[in-house]
This record gives C-alpha cells, sequence and structure tokens, in this order.
C-alpha cells in the first residue's frame, strides 16, 4: 500500500510544479532569465525555473544551468532567476 500513496503523492506535487508555467525573458548563450510568479512556494518555482534553465542552455550550445542570483519583480508579482550557462 505504501507504494500507491508514494505514487499518488509525486503526481500530486508534479502537477503542482506544473503549473508554474516558467518563462524566458532573456537568453544570450551565456545566461538565461527565467520568470516564475511569486504566488507558488519558492522552492518548487526555484526548481521549475531551473529545469527550463537547463533545457534552454543545453538547446542552445549543450551546457547546463547554474543558478547565479534572483530579482524581485514585486510590481508583476514574480521572480527573475539568473541562470549561467557553463560547459
Amino acid at each position: 500500500m505504501k507504494p500507491i500513496i508514494l505514487t499518488a503523492l509525486l503526481a500530486a506535487l508534479t502537477a503542482c510544479a506544473h503549473h508554474i508555467d516558467p518563462q524566458v525573458t532573456a537568453y544570450n548563450g551565456d545566461s538565461v532569465t527565467i520568470a516564475t510568479k511569486q504566488k507558488f512556494k519558492r522552492h518548487w518555482a526555484l526548481k521549475v525555473a531551473k529545469d527550463e534553465a537547463d533545457r534552454v542552455c543545453r538547446a542552445g550550445q549543450g551546457k547546463r544551468a547554474e543558478h547565479a542570483s534572483t530579482e524581485t519583480d514585486r510590481a508583476r508579482g514574480r521572480n527573475l532567476d539568473l541562470f549561467l550557462c557553463l560547459q
């Protein structure tokens, strides 16, 4: 019975992360900025932003993303996470 509960829990957590909808706001080959809404829990939003940054860096030049900084845009209710695209 425990594997079923764990599977259901993981499915629910993944569904929450799916609705975060990260947005690429800037990309130049060396860095990418990902915007996420502040209404989501920060650790989930940062994970989704990291996944999106990894996808963008990998597609652009076969690199990986490393989180560098966060800027808060309170007027728009979002976080802007800067990731460096590294080898």
